[in-house]
Order: structure tokens, then C-alpha cells, then sequence
């Protein structure tokens, strides 16, 4: 880290965890975005500038944690506040949770699939380091092409790998191609099945989970918002890297669907221990069918969201 980044990281951390100033309070006396505090934040965390220790083994939501095991059928769960007025809050809560479930899961792990999710980059950048050389982690799609901007499988791999101490593969490929027949093409290359067939072969699985309001801005190089409304009219309720489903936790099959370079929603619940991070209002409808319909099987979200997960009428959810 360079010497300006290391002072800026600690007087950000200073003026909130000493001078108790707020997110925007920072950023607008240092003149950068409450995006870019937040991270700093992140990283005075992660890189032991600021240690912060809770005697207590606590967790402040257990009992909506136990409601949505029981509910759902899940191995565990995770709850965060959520931000109300604050959405940088409450992502960073959020992250702080999907740390803790990172950390919980990884250790027993012996391969993990990892998907495109800034929820899942924002945990990794929370997770305290942990030594599991023998840890295999895999993406669960390609990538994208272009400026870098954390949350893209290949580069989840990579942070992944250098807070655990494990083996990163790589995945050559697109996470979109430019049609059906060039995404045929891609996945029977030999590099690029051998990994998906090795992500298949994962134990865990983490990952996000996409709205369907609005394409994600990770996708719209590849979908356009026309292709996105087709994809709701033919009943698309969210998405797991790419891969749309329906209300019914099926698969939504259509162009879009054939041009992913990615394992197929059957091959993501045939992984024993599965991780989902979405959290906020607009991931609700996507996050309750990957609930109900058995395509995850352990959550972090926030607390407005499990409220609302459970209050909600579920069709038979498959148990874990």
C-alpha cells in the first residue's frame, strides 16, 4: 500500500471511530464519495489499523436467524441491521454479516464456487484472514471484460484466495457471449469445462442474488433493457449470475439463457452447502424463491428483508 493510501485509511478511521462523524460527514471534509469511506473503512478493518474486539458471542438477530431456518429449511442464517436512511450502512452491515458466514462455512470447505455479487466482494473485504492452503476456489461463471470493479468472479477468486491462503483457478472465458453458437463454443473448450465441471464439484457455493427491477450494472454490457423486459415477460423474477429464474425456482430458458457461460441452476443446487447475499427491498422477491424453492439453502440478508421473507405465503420450500 502506498503511504498516501495508508495516511488517508487511518485519518478516514480516525474522524469515525474517535470523532464519531458520519459517512457523509467524512466524505464531505475530505472531499472523496461515502462510497470510497466506506471502503477505506473496510480496509483499516482488514489491514489492522483498526481492531475492534466484542466480548460476546451474541448475534443481535438470532431469533430471526432461527425463524428463517425453520421457515425455509436452511443450514444457518445471518441477519444484519438494516440501514433505513443509510444504504452505505447497510451494506456495510451486511458485509460485515457475510464475513461472519464466510468464516463459519470456509473452514469445513474443501472447494468453493464463487458467482458475480458485490455483496460477496464486500464480505470477502471484511473476512479476517484464515489459513486453508487446501482450499480449491472456483468461479462459477466467466467474466467481464474491461475495467475492474471487484465484484467479477475471476477477481472474487483472486481476493478470495489471498485472505485464505488457497488455490485460485480461473475461469477464460465471458460471462455473456455475443451469441448462442460463440457460448457453445466457449464452454467445450477443454480449460473452460474443466473448471465448471470443477465448480460443480464444489462443496460451497456463494453467491448474490439479482433483482429483476432493472438490469444489473454488471450485466447491461451484455443485456439490454429491452432483453430485460422479455426476460420479466417470461416470468423472471432474479438471477444467480446470469442464470434467470422464475417464480418457481425454474429456469428461464431464451437467448439470453444460451449465450451464459456459467453452471445451470440445476448444477448450483446439486452443491451441498449453499450461501446467498442479497439484501434491500429490491432483492426481496428473488431472494424468498431462491428461499423457498431450495436454491440456497443459507442466507445473509438484513433485517427488513428477513421480516418481510417471513410474513410472506411459500409454496413447499425443499429442505436442505
Amino acid at each position: 500500500m502506498r503511504t498516501d493510501d495508508h495516511q488517508m485509511i487511518g485519518r478516514v478511521a480516525r474522524l469515525y471511530y474517535e470523532h464519531g462523524l458520519t459517512h457523509a460527514e467524512i466524505a464531505s471534509m475530505l472531499d472523496v464519495s461515502r462510497i470510497k469511506v466506506t471502503r477505506m473503512l473496510a480496509d483499516a478493518r482488514r489491514r489492522g489499523i483498526v481492531e475492534i474486539t466484542v466480548h460476546s458471542d451474541e448475534r443481535p438477530f438470532a431469533d430471526l436467524e432461527e425463524a428463517l431456518v425453520e421457515r425455509f429449511g436452511l443450514q444457518s442464517a445471518w441477519v444484519s441491521p438494516s440501514g433505513r436512511s443509510d444504504d452505505d450502512r447497510a451494506a456495510a452491515s451486511l458485509a460485515l454479516s457475510g464475513a461472519d458466514a464466510l468464516g463459519a462455512v470456509l473452514p469445513r470447505a474443501r472447494r468453493v464456487a464463487v458467482g458475480l455479487s458485490r455483496s460477496v466482494a464486500a464480505s470477502i473485504a471484511q473476512l479476517r484472514p484464515l489459513e486453508l492452503p487446501e482450499l480449491e476456489i472456483l468461479p462459477l461463471a466467466g467474466s467481464r471484460a474491461g475495467r475492474a470493479n471487484g465484484a467479477d468472479p475471476h477477481e472474487l477468486v483472486t481476493s478470495l484466495a489471498h485472505v485464505t491462503g488457497g488455490t485460485p483457478f480461473h475461469l477464460p472465458a465471458p460471462l455473456i457471449a455475443a451469441g448462442p453458437d460463440a457460448a457453445a463454443a466457449v464452454r467445450e473448450d477443454p480449460d473452460t469445462r474443466a473448471v465448471l465441471e470443477a465448480a460443480a464439484a464444489a462443496d460451497v457455493l456463494v453467491v448474490g442474488i439479482g433483482g429483476n427491477q432493472r438490469a444489473a450494472q454488471a450485466l447491461r454490457r451484455w443485456i439490454t433493457e429491452s432483453e430485460f423486459e422479455a426476460l420479466r415477460d417470461l416470468g423472471a423474477v432474479g438471477d444467480v449470475s446470469a442464470r434467470f429464474f422464475d417464480a418457481d425456482g425454474n429456469t428461464v430458458h431464451g437467448e439470453v439463457d444460451e449465450r451464459v457461460v456459467s453452471l445451470t441452476l440445476d448444477e448450483l443446487r446439486s452443491i451441498d452447502v449453499r450461501v446467498a447475499m442479497a439484501g434491500g427491498p429490491e432483492k426481496r422477491d428473488a431472494l424468498f424463491t431462491a428461499l423457498a424453492c431450495g436454491l440456497v439453502n443459507v442466507v445473509v440478508t438484513d433485517v427488513d428483508s428477513a421480516t418481510d421473507l417471513l410474513e410472506r405465503t411459500a409454496p413447499s420450500a425443499r429442505t436442505a
